[in-house]
């Protein structure tokens, strides 16, 4: 009879180690239990022992056993990032630890979407270091999916981005950042000179093509699809601003954005708007926060980016 996952956690709480987490994820990287042995500084013996306790604990086996080593079963291998995110965890919490003993300053810890980095957050997070020098802030950039994993696992202070169909439970939003869907283009686009556009004058261009998951590229797509166009794309799908920086400023490209996602590079010069009269809204960005739970450093920077936002929207 195969144990229910209740079963399996027992057994691991009861049981098991950081030690055998550890071990599992050495031999699952160099499929040796000596070389594993030799990384993580315990004997051959004592790491084989520790994976034979972990397949024990969990009625399974996660590794083949051969002459040249020991080769990972699907088992093991779709269990794999799991363990490895739970060690990441780990050392991230002991990083903490140890920053906050040595140096008694504060951390916040932000997950944002490409918009509101690019649209806000280098701009507003340069004033909070020099006003906060005691506060780290701890930036990682997330895309829906991946910030949905964030605010579950309760790896972030703030999450800034648009707001979610359904409130995470104990978690608010805040509208923070007023935004809209644009077209930008390289600053010698010869549509740049050009005013009063709209949408059907544009179908012939050539377009950059976005990631399929972003709000910009579905909505792209739905308008497309209501003319009854069939879109140029250049094959070269992206998320990186950089890249997308480097193609419009190569080529004759367009690009349907959140103006957020490229306010940084059209304050620079670096690409231009181009004049289009009839796009549809786009829902501001927003902060999403645990409710009564933030500590003081994350109010202290809400607060700070709030402030921010109204005197330089």
């Amino acid at each position: 009879m195969t144990p229910s996952s209740a079963v399996l956690y027992a057994r691991l709480m009861t049981g098991a180690r950081f030690r055998h987490l550890q071990a599992f994820a050495a031999i699952a990287e160099f499929g040796s239990a000596q070389r594993a042995a030799d990384a993580i500084g315990l004997t051959q013996p004592a790491v084989t022992h520790l994976v034979a306790d972990l397949e024990e604990f969990l009625q399974c086996p996660l590794f083949h056993r051969h002459a040249r080593g020991m080769r990972m079963t699907d088992m093991a291998r779709e269990l794999l990032p799991f363990v490895q995110r739970s060690l990441a965890t780990l050392e991230a919490g002991t990083q903490f630890v140890a920053f906050r003993q040595s140096s008694g300053h504060s951390i916040v810890r932000v997950g944002a979407i490409h918009g509101a980095i690019n649209g806000l957050l280098v701009r507003a997070l340069p004033a909070f270091g020099q006003s906060k020098p005691d506060i780290l802030v701890q930036l990682q950039e997330a895309n829906a999916a991946e910030s949905s994993a964030l605010i579950s696992n309760r790896e972030v202070d703030l999450m800034l981005c648009r707001e979610p169909p359904v409130w995470p439970e104990g978690w608010e939003f805040a509208d923070l950042l007023p935004d809209r869907l644009v077209v930008v283009a390289g600053p010698n686009h010869p549509l740049v000179r050009k005013r009063g556009l709209r949408l059907p004058d544009l179908l012939d261009e050539m377009w950059l093509m976005l990631h399929p998951a972003t709000h910009a590229r579905k909505t792209f797509d739905a308008l497309m699809a209501a003319h009854g166009a069939v879109p140029r794309y250049r094959k070269l799908e992206v998320r990186s601003s950089a890249m997308v920086l480097a193609q419009l400023q190569s080529e004759a490209l367009l690009s349907f954005t959140p103006y957020s996602a490229m306010r940084q590079f059209i304050d620079m010069g670096q690409i231009a708007l181009i004049d289009v009269t009839d796009l549809p809204a786009l829902p501001p960005l927003g902060i999403l926060s645990v409710r009564d739970e933030r500590g003081e450093a994350a109010n202290t920077l809400k607060e700070h980016l709030f402030r921010y936002a109204r005197k330089h929207p």
